[in-house]
């Protein structure tokens, strides 16, 4: 599988390359009042309203910094809220986005961590000398700001 690598907090994080949609660079994002601080809020994207998540501050505690590299990653998420409609998107806002990687080139694989209250970590990779943590983008938001947030985030059905 192709991992889209990035890092938060001087560590290197993966995502797996096909649930991303779209890598776009960073734009405003508007506010929305009572959500985690991780939660930067919403931004239109192609006629839907999609959450966006800063991933450094998600992971680590300390926002995004403004690089050449820190990018919009668009990302699909499977079932969206209440598993009606189709899949719902998701913004992730990540440092360092530069690489891509194969997991089958993976010297050692370690298996995912079973966290309560980080429940979206994944299995630890080590890659070409380096770490690589991926990270399971259903499970970014807790169940009650994803049912909430991801309503507006679903692709329209036809009839």
């Amino acid at each position: 599988m192709q991992l889209l690598t990035f890092t938060a907090g001087g560590l290197v994080y993966a995502i797996g390359a096909t649930s991303v949609v779209e890598v776009l660079p960073t734009v405003p994002v508007r506010p929305v009042p009572q959500l985690p601080d991780y939660v930067l809020g919403m931004v239109a994207y192609r006629g839907r309203m999609i959450p966006v998540i800063d991933l450094p501050r998600r992971l680590t505690g300390a926002p995004a910094r403004a690089l050449l590299s820190t990018r919009l990653i668009i990302v699909e998420v499977a079932g969206g809220p209440s598993g009606e409609g189709g899949p719902a998107r998701l913004g992730l806002i990540a440092e360092n986005m530069v690489s891509t990687v194969r997991s089958e080139d993976a010297e050692t694989v370690f298996p995912q961590m079973q966290l309560e209250a980080a429940p979206y970590l994944g299995r630890i990779l080590r890659l070409g000398g380096q770490t690589v943590h991926m990270l399971v983008v259903e499970r970014l938001l807790p169940t009650g700001v994803a049912s909430g947030l991801l309503a507006a985030a679903v692709e329209p059905t036809t009839p």
